[in-house]
């Protein structure tokens, strides 16, 4: 009888410690994720801004050729 009550006793620790260990691996991921999505939309962010900045030098350069460089059709 007290080797069954001790090892419902050790199982109901297992299942605990399993439990914790679980939760805590659970909590790791979700903030995981959540980190990752704020860096995709930090991304998404910046190369939208480089994005423009390159289209804004590329029209610069073209009209510096027009202008300067005697640029004719």
């Amino acid at each position: 009888m007290n080797e069954n009550i001790n090892s419902s006793n050790t199982q109901h620790d297992i299942n605990k410690q399993l439990v914790s260990f679980i939760e805590k691996q659970n909590d790791l991921i979700f903030s995981l994720r959540k980190r990752l999505f704020q860096l995709e939309r930090t991304q998404n962010r910046d190369v939208r801004i480089l994005l423009g900045m390159l289209i804004a030098l590329g029209v610069i350069s073209f009209l510096m050729c027009l202008e300067f460089g005697g640029f004719t059709w």
